[in-house]
Order: structure tokens, then sequence, then C-alpha cells
């Protein structure tokens, strides 16, 4: 018996010293609150959540998958933008819903690589190189609304540091403007009667002026640049697509493993005087030069 109660004596004891260092580390570590706390955020993330402090957890947690939803779509975009070759392509991958995001030095590149100026009329280079000074520009952010275009130059963060507005009928110029195709001048349609060497091109173009030269003819450096090889002209006999105003002006080049022809949209008066001044200028060759004195007609 005596066994007995002194048994029981011990188990009170020890119930009691470990219900006093229960209640010691409660006091000075608040283990129970946080121990809830942690079951609720982590195990039980889906119930309503009770108090403050878990009322905040929850949207540090939401705005945390948040964020990086955002950053997965916009990595994403920008690799879908990887494959886009041309400026042209550019604007008409845009789409109401469907953003796109480019690299600074893909826009760049494409920028650069459109053979002619209507890359200017988007932004000057000159603004290009005053946003690229701050050394803070890293991609940009493409998104249509409605009739509206919206263009934002952003930095590592995603925040604008630049933002453009461009009207939609924008597509239709860059649709209508300079394309590259595969083939030969015959493959576009050209007649055979209207294509002509570049050597008998060349006089002709260095006679205009140099605004109407930009306006039919890319700079050279896109062709030297590429090592392209220039070797005939052709100015069609039909109108450039819905430009009713304008025929179709199209340069064959060579480059090491195909023929391509870039066409260029140009008013039908001026694509008509060059017609009459290459055709004046075979007349030319045809004329027979008169011998001169002291020689034997």
């Amino acid at each position: 018996m005596k066994f007995t109660g002194v048994r029981k004596s011990w188990h009170g004891v020890a119930g009691l010293i470990v219900l006093s260092a229960f209640l010691s580390l409660e006091f000075y570590t608040n283990l129970f609150e946080k121990s809830v706390g942690y079951y609720l955020k982590w195990e039980n993330h889906k119930r309503p959540q009770l108090g403050r402090m878990w009322d905040r957890d929850r949207q540090s947690l939401i705005a945390e998958a948040k964020i990086k939803s955002i950053r997965s779509s916009l990595d994403l975009q920008e690799e879908t933008a990887l494959g886009i070759s041309s400026f042209k392509h550019l604007f008409e991958g845009i789409s109401p819903g469907f953003p796109l995001i480019v690299s600074r030095e893909k826009f760049l590149q494409l920028y650069y690589d459109f053979p002619g100026q209507w890359s200017e009329q988007i932004i000057s280079s000159y603004d290009l190189i005053d946003l690229d000074s701050k050394k803070i520009w890293d991609r940009v952010f493409l998104k249509r609304f409605g009739p509206w275009i919206t263009i934002q130059f952003i930095d590592r963060q995603n925040i604008p540091i630049h933002e453009l507005f461009l009207s939609v009928d924008t597509l239709f110029e860059v649709q209508a403007t300079r394309t590259v195709k595969r083939g030969t001048l015959e493959d576009s349609r050209f007649t055979a009667n209207r294509i002509f060497l570049i050597s008998e091109f060349l006089p002709v173009l260095k006679s205009l002026d140099s605004i109407t030269q930009k306006a039919v003819f890319p700079d050279p450096r896109w062709f030297l640049g590429k090592n392209y090889h220039i070797t005939r002209v052709g100015i069609s006999d039909f109108l450039a697509g819905d430009l009713a105003q304008h025929l179709l002006f199209g340069v064959e080049y060579d480059t090491e493993y195909y023929t391509g022809v870039l066409l260029i949209p140009v008013p039908i008066e001026l694509a008509d005087n060059m017609m009459s001044q290459i055709e004046k200028a075979d007349l030319s060759d045809l004329v027979a030069t008169p011998p001169s004195l002291g020689e034997s007609p």
C-alpha cells in the first residue's frame, strides 16, 4: 500500500513539473499561439481565416503567387517573341488579349533591320538613345486596347519608363509597307518587259532627290550588311494590294542560299516616271553615235 501511495505521489510531482515547464515555455515563447498559427498557415490554408495575423500572411502568400504568375507570363511572352523575324511581324502579332513582350536587344534588332524609314515613325532613334542613356531600359511591352496600341519601355522591375500610344491604323501602314518574299521577280508576277538589271536602274535612282530615293529604295546597308547581292529591279503593271494609287517596286537579290525580292509600294506617278527614264536611256543606246572628224563612216 505504501508503495502505491509513493508511486502516485511521484506521478503527481512529475505531472506538476511538466505542467510548470509547459506554462513557463508558453509564457516566454507563446508556443501554443505559434503552433496554432503555423498549423493554420501551412496545413489548413483553404479554410476561412480568423485573426489579423493569419489574414496578413494569407494576403502575403497570394501577392507572392500573383507576382510569380506575372513574371512567368512575361518570361513566356518574351520567349515567344524570340521567333519574330521582322518589325512588320511584331506588329502583326498584336491582338486584344494577347500582349507581346520583347527584350531590348530584340527590339533594337527589329527596329534597325526594317528596310526603310517606317520604324522612325514609331519612335525616333534619338529618343531611343535618350532612353538607353539611363541604363535601366530592359524590355518592351506591347498591348492592344480597341483602336489603340500601347508600347511601354520597362525596366527590370517591369515599371514603365516611357510609353507610346499608336492608332491601329499603324498596322495597316506596316502591312502595306515593304515586304520580303523568297523567289524571283517573275515569281512575284513582274513581267519581263518591266524588269531591268541593277546597272540600268542605278543611274535613274541617282537622278532622284534624296527624299524620293529613300521612298523607293532602302538604305544600301540593308543589303550590304547582310551580304545580299542586288541583281535586278522591277516595276509592276498591277496595283499594290489595297493601295489603289501605288504600284509595286521590286528589288531582287541573291543570298548564299536563295533568291529574294524586297517589295516596295511606290506612287503610280513616280513609278511611271522611273519607267520612262529607263526607256529613254535604252533608246539612247540604240541611236548610232556619229563618227568623229577624221574617221571614215
